[in-house]
Order: C-alpha cells, then structure tokens, then sequence
C-alpha cells in the first residue's frame, strides 16, 4: 500500500502531537528542570510545523505561514540541541539559535510570496544540517559521552545533518523539479525519513530526560558539606568516616557501620513522581538523624542509601538502633504518595570481623543490604567475615 503524502503528514503530526504532549506533561507534573523546559519547547515547536505544514498541503498556501514554518524548524531542532548543551551542564546557546531563526526569518521573507513553498527552503535545510551536526557532536561529549541514549540521539541527528544537506545541495542544483529532488528527495520521502527520526530522538531523549531526573533528587544536592535532608555528602561522610574510624582503630574501640536503602524508591517516583520520591529521601533522613547515636557519623552515599557509622557494643545494639527507624518511619505515612509508609533494607558490618578499612565494610554492608533486598526488603543483615591482617 503507498501512501499518500496528505496521509503522511498526518501520521507525522500524530506521532509528533502524541510524543510531544506526553513529554511535556512529564515534565510539568513530574520534576520541572531546564532540560525539559527546553526539550518541551522543541516539542511544542515541532507541533507548530506539522499543524502548518498539514494546513498548506490541504488548503490554499498562505505564504507567510511558511515563514513560521521555518522559524518553528529551526527552534525545534535549535531547541534540542540547547537542551543536550544544559544536559552536559554547558550554556543554553540560546544567542545562536536566536541568530540562525532571524537570519532564517529573513532568508523566507525576501524570497517572498514567488517563492510559494519553497521560500527559504535551501537556507533552512543548511541551517537544519548546521545544528543537526552541533547537536550530534554536543551528543558524544561530556556527561552524554558513554550514555546509550545520547549515542542514539547522535546517530539520528547525524542522519538528519546528512539528509538536509544532500537536499539542500540538490535544490540548489535543480529546484524543485528538478528529476533527482523529484524521485528521491520530495516531501513524502522525507516525511517517511522524518517519522523515523522523530520517534527514535523521541525515546531517546524521554530516556534521558528520565535520567536526568533520577539523578537529581533532593538527596543529591549539597548544601556545603551536607546534602539538602541535612546529613553529610558522600565525599564529606567518607573523609569523616575514614577520620572516625583511624582513630577508633588507635584507639581500640570498635564502630559499626549500619547501611540503610530505602525500598521501591525508583517505583515510588514511577507511580507518583520525583516529588513523593524526594519527600521519601528527606523523611528518612530526619528519622535516620533522630534515631543514630549522638556520636555517631551519618551520611547519604547515593540516591536512596544512607550510611551511619557509630560506635556501639555489639551487633545486638546495632540491631535495636535499626529496629527504632524501622518504627519510626512506619509511624508516618507519605502525604505526596497516597499515604503509603516507607520501609528500608539495612545491612550492618562492624570492625570487629571487617576491620578499619571503610571501604571493605562498605562492600560488607552493600553486600547485606543486596541480599535484604532480594528477599523482599524491610529486613536486616548483618555480614560476617575473619578480619584479616591487612583489615586490622
């Protein structure tokens, strides 16, 4: 069955109308960042074409509109590329896209209503390629570099910097009618060419606008030497730790080190969004600080981990400390996840069998929290091992 180029654009503006207002509704209900603003903006542009592209082929040409085309082209794709900018934690680039729409804006204009369609159309498709490439090389570097995600995205835009080329090379050869841009570089080729990319840079950068979240909950952020619940940042609770537990070892005095991973945390933010996920991190901050030790060391390693380091007599009074939170944080419901309670793995090393190394009974409380969480979670383990010379 061929289908008709009316059809296509009409797939093409679906796919494009029903990708573009489910990302835009996860941005807005779920963590609102600058990446998806700027992503979402790429969206609402890539709808202003398809609504005016579908609007041409049907009806009469209003050759202004082709004007807005154009410009909307160059946002959405300009768009895509300031967000892959801010996601490696660079400028928005925001002064070059503003040039490249104006001077688009100006290429259409003065080729004017005789240029029907085609007005603008070779310096659009060069200005397409342009920041297709900027965009796929902004793809394969910083953060994104080793991000599968990022990777598909380079390989989209790098097949769009090529197709807007050769279409572009071919206009400018023939025109429009000519016998090559007929066959293989009309508008139905390309709105074929065009779904294809759009629902792969669509997947792709959904994934990562996910990713982008999950690697920014509250827990994450620091506030000097804390993070934003208000215990210790992981580099901050390492150096501290690392102190507590060399002078514990001169000392003679044996330290426990308790591990606690706060269960379906990444379904909790699934189901309910990043807000309930970070209420959930900071609840169990504040019952962790209320429940540890007044000595003790306490801080967030990663995401929905916490690590307390206290110095205690025995496992048995590690284990009441971990049986208080547990209740603890039991006792309060979650108000931003329909009221459900949180519960936590926990895994318990101590320097007894591990030694004064921080980082073997981290492994060691890792290790028993993984095997908490296989058996469904909300328990505890505590790890066992000879300590060994090269521990002590």
């Amino acid at each position: 069955m061929e289908l008709d180029l009316p059809t296509l654009l009409v797939l093409n503006g679906l796919i494009v109308m029903v990708c573009g207002v489910v990302f835009i509704l996860n941005t807005a209900f779920n963590r609102n960042d600058s990446v998806g603003r700027i992503w979402s903006t790429a969206f609402i542009a890539a709808m202003v074409v398809t609504i005016v592209n579908g609007s041409t082929e049907n009806g009469p040409i209003i050759w202004w509109t082709i004007a807005v085309a154009n410009v909307a082209w160059v946002i959405a794709l300009g768009s895509l590329w300031s967000g892959l900018r801010r996601y490696n934690g660079r400028s928005r680039g925001f002064w070059t896209l503003a040039v490249i729409s104006f001077l688009i804006l100006g290429a259409t204009l003065l080729h004017g209503e005789p240029a029907g369609r085609w007005a603008g159309a070779a310096e659009l498709w060069i200005s397409l390629a342009l920041l297709s490439v900027l965009g796929a090389f902004e793809a394969v570097r910083g953060r994104l570099r080793r991000n599968l995600s990022g990777q598909v995205v380079a390989v989209a835009l790098g097949a769009a910097a090529t197709a807007a080329a050769l279409r572009a090379m071919v206009f400018l050869r023939d025109g429009s009618a000519g016998k090559t841009f007929i066959i293989y570089f009309n508008d139905a080729n390309f709105a074929v060419f065009s779904l294809c990319l759009i629902v792969l840079t669509a997947v792709a950068v959904s994934v990562l606008r996910a990713e982008q979240g999950s690697s920014h909950a509250v827990g994450d952020q620091t506030d000097g030497i804390h993070s934003m619940v208000g215990v210790l940042s992981a580099s901050a609770f390492t150096q501290a730790a690392t102190d507590h537990l060399a002078r514990a070892h001169r000392a003679g005095v044996p330290l426990v080190l308790i591990g606690a991973d706060i269960d379906n945390l990444p379904q909790i933010n699934v189901a309910f969004g990043r807000a309930a996920g970070d209420e959930a991190i900071a609840r169990f901050a504040t019952q962790l600080r209320s429940c540890a030790p007044v000595l003790s060391v306490v801080g967030h390693r990663a995401s929905g981990r916490f690590f307390m380091l206290a110095a205690v007599d025995s496992l048995r009074e590690a284990r009441s400390i971990v049986e208080g939170l547990q209740a603890a944080i039991v006792d309060e419901p979650l108000k931003e996840a329909s009221h459900i309670r949180l519960t936590a793995s926990f895994g318990i090393a101590n320097t007894l069998d591990y030694g004064y190394a921080l980082t073997a009974l981290s492994i060691a409380v890792s290790t028993a929290v993984a095997t908490v969480q296989v058996r469904g979670g909300n328990d505890t383990a505590a790890a066992y091992e000879p300590v060994t010379d090269q521990d002590s």
